[in-house]
Formats: structure tokens, sequence, C-alpha cells
């Protein structure tokens, strides 16, 4: 703050009328304090008569406002922007990188996530020295596509134009480079967010609802609960890994997978994946049903990684809905038994009712709810 003492008729003979005289006044946003000199502290006698203000005028650090993140310097106060923001919506596996207080751990185990690599691309905004908004861009393995995540602004900041300003810089840094899609998640009910993407041009692509379970918890399902003929489920023949692919994308949009679309070989698992998930602690099994034409119509997989949750996929051909669901199911949390004592996740449209009520019966809890949107640059 900068204080400069000014005589008060010099700003009276500009025509300004201040509200009080030897109060505090406000000129266009400038703070005046009136200092009066002892020669001048009676009554206020007319317009040229000398008296001493202070004018404070607010001076603001170099480098406040929007500015591109620096990792090496930023890093901390992001994190902890992240975890005040979104500490409500995390899920599981990424909670381990926030933990229940900020500090050294955390910032290690941040750097450590093979996404922190690509997050040098987003911006910052910056008020008194202090990082109060976020919003980083990431890389994906396709050229022209982008992501945006971890938009944060400080709720003592909000309503200021910072978080369209973050995703502003970020749009036009992704026309720069030549990109022509960016994608991000937002949490269902966070209204004045998705309007803001909307109003930048956004278009919603659908709803993705992560479920998670106790392993301890988590409940048996009987196959049967209609009496109806139950499908035959074998083990997933690894040679129709195309077939896979078309099944999963028949179910899902390619882009609700996140960070990457689904890639045409993500069923494919040669000698050479399966060695280094063997020596990397990944563990992969896949289920799948056909019909009488032998066509794969039903779809369930769990994958384990060391340190995070078993993630189960489910997917089922459209057509055949509300038949395979149950015994696919059943199947993959009879499997969970006999499988290292981790948390379960599973991410599935919210649309799906019948999947979410089988879900809720196994003991599953709605951890949130993401709307995924597309912005597509021309």
């Amino acid at each position: 703050m900068v204080i400069i003492p000014v005589p008060v008729y010099n700003i009276l003979d500009k025509g300004w009328q201040p509200r009080s005289i030897g109060l505090l006044s406000i000129y266009a946003g400038v703070r005046v304090s009136p200092v009066m000199s002892d020669e001048t502290s009676g009554a206020w006698q007319g317009t040229r008569q000398k008296r001493i203000m202070d004018v404070s005028i607010p001076t603001a650090r170099a480098g406040d406002g929007l500015r591109p993140v620096e990792l090496s310097r930023d890093l901390p106060q992001v994190i902890e922007l992240l975890k005040m923001v979104f500490d409500d919506t995390l899920d599981g596996d990424e909670r381990q990188y926030f933990g229940d207080s900020a500090g050294t751990v955390n910032e290690i185990l941040y750097r450590m996530n093979p996404m922190a690599s690509r997050l040098s691309n987003g911006f910052v905004w910056q008020e008194n020295g202090r990082i109060v908004g976020n919003a980083s861009l990431l890389s994906t393995r396709a050229w022209d596509r982008y992501l945006v995540a971890n938009v944060a602004v400080h709720p003592s900041y909000r309503r200021r134009g910072i978080a369209r300003a973050l995703m502003e810089a970020t749009t036009e840094a992704v026309r720069k480079r030549g990109g022509r899609t960016i994608l991000l998640q937002v949490v269902k009910d966070n209204q004045q967010a998705l309007d803001l993407y909307r109003s930048l041009g956004y278009i919603s692509l659908g709803n993705m609802t992560t479920w998670y379970a106790v392993r301890s918890r988590i409940r048996q399902i009987p196959v049967d609960s209609d009496g109806s003929s139950q499908p035959f489920i074998t083990s997933f023949p690894l040679r129709r890994w195309r077939e896979a692919y078309e099944l999963d994308t028949a179910h899902v949009h390619r882009d609700l997978n996140w960070p990457e679309p689904l890639q045409p070989d993500a069923y494919r698992r040669t000698w050479w994946q399966r060695a280094m998930d063997f020596m990397n602690g990944r563990h992969l099994e896949t289920w799948v049903t056909t019909d009488l034409d032998d066509k794969l119509i039903g779809l369930a997989n769990i994958s384990s990684e060391w340190g995070r949750s078993h993630l189960v996929t489910l997917r089922i051909r459209p057509d055949y809905s509300g038949r395979l669901e149950r015994p696919l199911l059943a199947k993959v949390i009879r499997r969970l038994q006999y499988l290292p004592h981790r948390n379960i996740r599973i991410d599935h449209p919210e649309s799906d009712e019948y999947v979410d009520q089988i879900l809720r019966e196994a003991n599953f809890t709605v951890q949130r709810t993401l709307t995924h949107m597309r912005l597509d640059l021309s």
C-alpha cells in the first residue's frame, strides 16, 4: 500500500465531492483518509481551505494475476489449493496424493504420479503472492487432444472471473499448439462450473459414476434373481481382443474413459505385456459371454495394481441390457474373495439404473458422479 499526502483542495478543485470531511472517503476505488493540520483543525470554511489527506493506493505484487504454472515453486501451493477445493470428491486412489495434511510426503507422491510430468502446461492465478486459482492442461497420446483438469479457485476469490480467465488461457494455449479437442470432467452437481463450461462452448458427453466397496464388507449377490436361465461365462480368449474393443465402445463412448480414450488394442495382451505386468505387480482377469452365434455380448474385467484399488469394468451389448449384468457381476465378486484385500472401484454410466441396483445390493456406495464435457476447436 502506498500512502501519498495530498492537499484537500487539489481534489475538490477537480469537482469531486467527498461524502464526509474528517472521515474515510472513497474516490473511484482509491481510499482517501483526511489528516488535518493544527492550524486548520477548525470547522470546514470553504473549498479552498488547505487540509492534508493521505491517499492510500494498493500496490500489486509482481506476478499477481494470470500466469503459467511453474511446478518447481508452485507445486506445494497448488496441492494445498486442490486439496481444499476437491477434498470431498477425491476417490480413494487420488486421496493418497494429498493425505490428511500437506507436507513433503504429499509433494513427493504427487510428483511420482505419471500425470504430474504433463502438468507444466497449466495456468495459475496469483493474489498477493498466493496462488488462489489453478487449471492444469494435460497432453494425451493424440497430438490434437488435450485435457483440462484441476480447475480450482479458492472460495474467498470466487465470482471474480478467475475461473473464466483460466479456462480462456488454456483454450488459447491449445489453439496455439494446433489442438482440435479439449475434454474435461466436472462434478455433476457443480452447476456454476457447468454453466461456465457451456458458455465457453463445451458440450456434455455423459455422466460416469464412481462406486466403491470395502473388500471386507462386500456382499455376495445371487446369480439368479428371477428364475431365468443363466449365460455361460468363460475366460476371455486373447485372440478376440478386437471384438472386446467393439463391445466396450458399443456400451460406453470411448471419450468417457479418462484420461485417455479407449484404444483399439486395449484388450490385446502380448507375451511382452504379460511379462511386464507380472514384473510390475499388475494383474488382469477378463470374462465374457457369447450369444448363439458366438458373438461377444457381455464382458467383465478386474484390473489390479500394487498400491491401488481393484478396478472392475462391466460392459454389455445394448440389445442384451438387463440380462447379463447380474451373472457377470456375481462372477466378479466371487473372484474378488480370493484376491488381495483392497478396496474395489467401478466406474459405470450413471444412466444404468439396473447396475446401480445390483451394486447397492453388493454394498457398493457412490463416491461421485462426473459429467464429461468436450470442446471442439474450429
